[in-house]
This record gives C-alpha cells, structure tokens and sequence, in this order.
C-alpha cells in the first residue's frame, strides 16, 4: 500500500515510509472526504461536537504512568524517563470517530499536576483559550495496523490516517497524537472545510 510513513522495520512490506511529515507533503493520498479533518487547525473535540450534536459520546479510556519512548522524548525535547499516557476516544453514536493519545513528561506534570487529574474533561477544552498554550506545526502519517498507536486505538483492521503535534503550556510540551478511525469517513457527515475553532 502507499502512505506517508513506514512502521517498524520488520514489517516493511505494509508500511511506506518512516516520518512524521506536512500535510503537503502527503495529502493526495489521504481519502478526500478526510481532507478538512486532517486540515483543522486545532484539537478535533469542537469540531466532533459540531459534526456529531446531541449524538456525540466522549470516553476516557485509561491514565496512567508509563515509560516515555525514547522517540516521543526527542520529539518534545525533553530527558524525562517517564509520563503520564491519556487516551481518550470519540464516537457518534455507536460508531468509533477518533482515538487521541496524550503524552505528559513528568517534568511537565510537575508543572501543572492538574493535566493528571482531567478526568471526563477533553483536553482541547481545557487549553482552549489560555494565552501561555502555543502549538509545533501539526505533523501527519498513515499507519498500519501493528504500529503502536494503532494497537493502542484498538481493533483495526485497516491503515488509518493520523495526525500529532507538540502543545506547549508555559514552555512544558504535551504530544498529542489523534487517530482517525474507518468509521469517521464512512459516516457521510464529513464537514465540508476546517474550521477555526479547537
């Protein structure tokens, strides 16, 4: 198949590349009805909200400690051993829209405990708006099946399109990586351009 990046180098048979890259660079192969998601400027939970109304479902699924890989904490330029993993997951109705995963560096943690502590919260929500929040360039690949953040979304059997990006508060970097699930491009309530808000 043809995309953006390649996984892990013992399954290059199903992989295309091995970087995170601009939209630009990769989104003549990206399904068109995705465009404007992968287009939107901010985090997904408004537009989700907006394409979904009174039938979108928010769950949090698992917080918890982890090992920082060593890739994630080039990436945020940080030295720290280990972090806070998020994954969060919105849906429309029954069917799966996005998996996003939240990486905090202890030292950022440390900073602002209360990122531990969001609970039913969205992310996007609780950045919104403060002034101390700056964002990297969005950075975009497709991934297969047995790449690790497809494992962590769970249940796919097919290459999916993702999207991540360093958030930083007061200085302390947030990577968060948002996966867009088969059934966001089958649903046909697809917005038609990216909009401004988070």
């Amino acid at each position: 198949m043809t995309g953006c990046v390649h996984g892990p180098a013992s399954s290059p048979a199903v992989h295309a590349g091995d970087e995170w890259v601009r939209l630009d660079e990769c989104m003549d192969r990206a399904p068109r009805d995705l465009h404007p998601w992968l287009a939107e400027p901010g985090l997904l939970t408004s537009r989700v909200r907006r394409a979904c109304a009174g039938e979108t479902r928010f769950s949090l699924l698992r917080v918890e400690r982890a090992p920082l890989a060593l890739d994630h904490a080039h990436r945020m330029g940080v030295a720290d051993a280990d972090c806070v993993l998020r994954e969060i997951e919105f849906a429309c109705g029954a069917a799966r829209w996005i998996f996003a995963q939240s990486v905090f560096p202890d030292s950022t943690i440390a900073r602002h405990p209360w990122l531990a502590e969001l609970g039913n919260v969205a992310l996007g929500e609780s950045l919104f708006g403060r002034p101390e929040v700056s964002r990297e360039p969005l950075e975009y690949r497709e991934i297969a099946v047995d790449d690790r953040l497809a494992v962590a979304a769970g249940g796919l059997e097919q290459p999916v399109w993702a999207r991540r990006a360093v958030y930083r508060l007061s200085d302390a970097p947030i990577l968060v990586q948002e996966v867009f699930l088969p059934a966001l491009v089958h649903d046909g309530r697809v917005p038609s351009r990216p909009g401004s808000n988070e």
